[in-house]
């Protein structure tokens, strides 16, 4: 693990051989768990992670992501064309903070209060639930050996109406719009996409579907039930 005094001399560290401790000097400032979770989650390109993290300012999240590339935990990618762009992605070692999400999440369904909608000035956003959902509720050790493809057309979602599911590497990759080559195509609704995610009806049961059966199954059965 890189030392942090060794990235950033003037940025406080904790300095103690703990390991939580070294370990927070990495994960524990602010904002970062949330970039982390949307590169998780499927997006790539910097506005696309600062109109997720809302209240983040432009700055901090430069700040965090250089900080997370210095580590290994994001790959910086850039691409040329017009316009020329920048994307970045997990690598293994920023995929393997992921149990730690995970437990966060458990400890908050025990334990935290949730935040009513007047307090958080909005409510969970489509397009928030579309990436979010499918990406936590992914099983990694059922999908070692799956490579598949699933594009997700939404009928009553203005934001997010079709989205990709990639499984490859252990790993689910959700984005917004559709891709060429996939396995199968599902067109339904919000709740028919989840009832499809937690394994409560197949996918012809909640919609129209395009392609194998088999496939879908397959696809579903990378997803906790309930």
């Amino acid at each position: 693990m890189a030392q942090r005094s060794e990235l950033d001399p003037a940025r406080k560290t904790y300095n103690l051989p703990c390991v939580i401790a070294q370990t927070l000097d990495v994960l524990g400032d602010r904002w970062t768990l949330l970039i982390l979770r949307d590169l998780m989650a499927g997006l790539q390109r910097y506005n696309d992670i600062l109109e997720s993290c809302s209240g983040m300012s432009p700055n901090v999240l430069s700040d965090r992501l250089k900080r997370l590339e210095a580590e290994g935990l994001v790959n910086r990618s850039y691409f040329k064309g017009l316009p020329p762009r920048v994307e970045y992605t997990l690598t293994d070692k920023g995929w393997a903070v992921r149990p730690v999400l995970l437990a966060l999440l458990d400890w908050g369904r025990c334990f935290a209060e949730p935040l009513s909608e007047d307090k958080i000035g909005h409510s969970v956003s489509h397009d928030f639930a579309m990436r979010v959902i499918p990406t936590f509720s992914f099983r990694p050790e059922t999908a070692a050996d799956l490579a598949a493809r699933m594009t997700v057309e939404i009928s009553d979602c203005s934001d997010c109406n079709t989205w990709t599911l990639d499984i490859h590497d252990g790993h689910l990759h959700p984005r917004r719009h559709g891709a060429p080559g996939a396995d199968v195509h599902l067109r339904t609704n919000t709740q028919g996409f989840f009832r499809f995610i937690r394994g409560e009806d197949v996918a012809e049961a909640v919609g129209e579907l395009t392609g194998s059966p088999e496939a879908a199954l397959s696809i579903q059965a990378c997803f906790q039930t309930h």
